[in-house]
C-alpha cells in the first residue's frame, strides 16, 4: 500500500510542475521549455528525432482556434499541397507549409540534374531550371537554353503601361561578355527561327535575321535584316527578302543594287518577277503611281494618268523574190496577239539595198504584213533579213 502511495505521490507532483518548469530528454539541464538530446551529436542513431503526427490527406472539417500552430506531417501530396510539414493558421484558415521550398532538386527522364517548381510540377506543369543553365517550363528537358513546350497557348507577352514601350532585344557580341569586342565581318547579330517536324525529323524552316552588313568599327555598326522560307520539296532556307545597310531592298536578290530590286523571271507558273492584281484607279491621278485595272497598266509621271501601252512581238525571216522596177512585194509575219486596225512597225535585221522601202500593216488577227516597194527604174531581188515586227494595241 506504501508503494502505490508512493508513486500517486510522484504522479501528481510530475502532474503539477509550474508552467515555467523545464522538461529535458537525454539532459539533466534543458535549456528550454523542451530541451532534447539526440543520444549522440556525432553518431546518431535512425531513431534520433520526433515524429510529428502523420496524416495522408488534412482533415475534413477544419481545426479551429484551439489549434492554432497545431503541427503535422503530410505523408502524400494532396492538390497543389506537396509532402512536408504543415502547420495551422487559424485567423487565415488554412493549412501553411513549414520551411518546403518551393524548388526541389531532381532530375529529368535523361538524368540531367535540376531544381523544378513543385506547385507547377503537382498541378502538371513542368517548371525547371537544369544545372547546365537550361530553363524549361512545359517541359523537363529543354532543348534550348530557354524553351516554353505546351499543347496549346504558348503566347509570350511583353506588357507596358509606359511612354517607354516594351522591347525585346537580342544582343551579340564578338570577344566575351566581360570585354565585348565587335563581331567578325557579316556575323549574326540575332534570330527569330521557327521549326516543324516533317515526319521525320525537327527542321528549322524559316526565320527573321540580323547580321552585321560588313565590319563593325567605332561609330559605325552597319546591319542586314534578312527574311528567310523553306522552298517546297527542299529542308534547306533560302533568303528571300533583303535589306541592306543602303536601304536597298531585295525580292530573292542578295546583293540589291537599287532601292528596290526584284529577283529574276522563271518560265514556271507563278515565277514572274512582278505582277498587278485588277483594282480600282485612284480618284485622284498621284505623280509616280503605278495602276492596273483588269485592262490597262496605267503610269502618272506628273498630274496626267497615261497608259503604258501594251504590245506583241516577233520575228522572223524573210526572203523576198525579185521585185520589179515600181512594183511591191508582200510577206506576212505571225505575231501572236495582234488585232486589225493596231499599230505596227517593222524593221530588218540589217540594211537591205538602196532603192527599197517598207511598211507594214495587220492584215488579220495574229499576223503582220511587210510590203517592200522598189522605187528603182530596175529590178531588185531584196536580201534575205530577219525581220522584227511589233504591234501596239
Amino acid at each position: 500500500m506504501k508503494i502505490i502511495t508512493l508513486a500517486l505521490s510522484a504522479l501528481l507532483v510530475l502532474f503539477c510542475i509550474p508552467a515555467i518548469a523545464q522538461v529535458g530528454i537525454n539532459t539533466t539541464s534543458p535549456k528550454s521549455i523542451l530541451d532534447i538530446n539526440s543520444s549522440s551529436s556525432l553518431a546518431p542513431t535512425n531513431t534520433d528525432g520526433i515524429l510529428i503526427p502523420r496524416i495522408d490527406v488534412f482533415p475534413s472539417e477544419d481545426p479551429g482556434t484551439a489549434q492554432n500552430g497545431m503541427m503535422v506531417f503530410l505523408s502524400t501530396p494532396v492538390g497543389v499541397k506537396d509532402k512536408g510539414l504543415y502547420y495551422w493558421d487559424a485567423p487565415n484558415n488554412v493549412w501553411v507549409s513549414i520551411g518546403a521550398e518551393e524548388w526541389k532538386a531532381g532530375t529529368n527522364v535523361k538524368g540531367d540534374k535540376l531544381i523544378y517548381a513543385t506547385r507547377a510540377k503537382l498541378t502538371g506543369t513542368s517548371m525547371v531550371i537544369t544545372d547546365d543553365g537550361r530553363i524549361g517550363f512545359g517541359t523537363s528537358d529543354p532543348v534550348e537554353r530557354f524553351e516554353f513546350r505546351g499543347p496549346g497557348d504558348n503566347d509570350f507577352q511583353i506588357t507596358s503601361a509606359n511612354t517607354n514601350p516594351p522591347n525585346f532585344i537580342l544582343y551579340n557580341t564578338g570577344g566575351t561578355l566581360e570585354a565585348p569586342g565587335p563581331l567578325a565581318a557579316n556575323g549574326e547579330i540575332g534570330s527569330f527561327i521557327v521549326k516543324t517536324h516533317d515526319g521525320t525529323a525537327i527542321r528549322e524552316n524559316g526565320g527573321f535575321r540580323f547580321f552585321m552588313d560588313g565590319v563593325a568599327t567605332s561609330g559605325s555598326t552597319p546591319s542586314r535584316f534578312v527574311i528567310n522560307t523553306t522552298p517546297m520539296g527542299s529542308v534547306s532556307q533560302e533568303e528571300r527578302i533583303i535589306v541592306r545597310s543602303t536601304g536597298n531592298i531585295g525580292f530573292g536578290e542578295i546583293n540589291p543594287t537599287a532601292s528596290l530590286h526584284i529577283r529574276r523571271g522563271t518560265a514556271a507558273a507563278g515565277g514572274a518577277p512582278l505582277k498587278f492584281i485588277s483594282g480600282t484607279n485612284l480618284t485622284t491621278p498621284e505623280a509616280g503611281a503605278m495602276e492596273y485595272d483588269g485592262s490597262n497598266l496605267y503610269f502618272t509621271p506628273a498630274t496626267t494618268r497615261q497608259t503604258v501601252f501594251k504590245g506583241y512581238t516577233n520575228s522572223a525571216t524573210l526572203t523576198f523574190g525579185s521585185i520589179s522596177a515600181a512594183s511591191s512585194s508582200e510577206m506576212t509575219i505571225t505575231v501572236t496577239g495582234a488585232t486589225v486596225g493596231s499599230t505596227c512597225n517593222v524593221s530588218p535585221n540589217g540594211t537591205i539595198q538602196s532603192g527599197l522601202i517598207w511598211n507594214a500593216y495587220v492584215s488579220a488577227v495574229n499576223t503582220v504584213t511587210v510590203r517592200i516597194t522598189n522605187i528603182t527604174a530596175a529590178a531588185i531581188t531584196p536580201t534575205s533579213r530577219t525581220w522584227k515586227a511589233t504591234v501596239i494595241q
